[in-house]
């Protein structure tokens, strides 16, 4: 978090990246993908650890593949990463648009049905395609969103990218306020958006991913046996300049009886749906996270 940081590296960082911000604003879109890919590719070859963490991820995930086709993988993960900083900086005027043909919303009807029982509906998503206007964009359509996040390590720049994020619409929600404010607002059978591809630092329990161990947050299946919520699947993926925003069937939980057994597998089933949408569009994740950073220790069970 922010206080593993000195106030000289907090102030440091955000002169940085606060006149870049301000140049992107001012620039099309297809300037902001351009300029960033190559800027990521620099800060790459800077940051050999961070290389190797993608370059490992993705050989492990896909071993029967040539480096040549790993290597197209990091790159359009690198591409992604930038043409969705393209849509994050100009996202409130994006969506103040009257239409937005380049968007395609699919299986809506998914979140209808589940929100007319009446008991919220939990989406849960990952890092792959344009997950930040994705909440925003569901705004738009004319239901209330609370996305939950994961604060930055640096409080000036997490307040800057969240700022952005509400201009965009929606309602953010600080992760470690997940149950005193996320189950009141599923009681009042609001949709509540949460990420489930990030290692999980402490406590979660360990499914497995891609063939490894993966510490995997259980919130979203705690909170829907707690409320009733439907789970629903909801992710997003990029056809060229088209994107593609997919509500799918709800997810069955687990009938086991043992309550940590049923949520142990509902989050293996999660994460299975979300190794799915990556097997399809590998490069569209964001490969450079450790997702496998946790491993298991004396004691802790991996989910099968």
């Amino acid at each position: 978090m922010a206080r593993s940081k000195s106030s000289l590296q907090i102030h440091a960082e955000y002169a940085l990246v606060w006149p870049l911000w301000q140049a992107f604003r001012a620039m099309p879109r297809s300037w902001i993908h351009r300029i960033s890919y190559w800027i990521l590719r620099a800060i790459f070859l800077v940051l050999p650890k961070r290389r190797r963490i993608m370059r490992t991820n993705i050989t492990l995930a896909f071993p029967n593949l040539t480096t040549r086709e790993q290597q197209k993988i990091a790159d359009d993960s690198l591409d992604n990463l930038a043409k969705g900083l393209s849509i994050f900086v100009h996202m409130p005027s994006l969506l103040d648009q009257p239409d937005l043909p380049w968007i395609h919303y699919l299986g809506a009807e998914h979140l209808a049905q589940a929100l007319s029982r009446g008991r919220g509906a939990i989406a849960f998503n990952a890092h792959i395609g344009c997950w930040e206007i994705s909440s925003s964009y569901v705004m738009r359509r004319g239901v209330e969103v609370h996305a939950l996040y994961r604060p930055l390590d640096n409080p000036k720049i997490d307040a800057l990218v969240n700022r952005q994020r509400v201009l965009g619409g929606g309602y953010m929600m600080d992760r470690r306020r997940v149950i005193r404010e996320g189950l009141p607002l599923l009681r009042r059978n609001r949709l509540l958006g949460i990420l489930v591809d990030q290692n999980f630092a402490g406590g979660g329990v360990f499914v497995d991913f891609f063939g490894r161990p993966a510490a995997t947050t259980p919130i979203v299946s705690i909170m829907a046996r707690r409320t009733g919520a439907t789970v629903l699947p909801m992710h997003s993926w990029w056809d060229k300049n088209d994107l593609y925003l997919q509500w799918d069937p709800p997810l069955e939980l687990s009938q086991d009886p043992d309550a940590d057994k049923a949520i142990a597998e509902d989050t293996q089933r999660m994460t299975r749906v979300v190794e799915g949408w990556i097997r399809e569009q590998p490069g569209q994740w964001l490969w450079l996270h450790n997702r496998w950073k946790r491993q298991p220790q004396a004691g802790e069970i991996l989910t099968s």
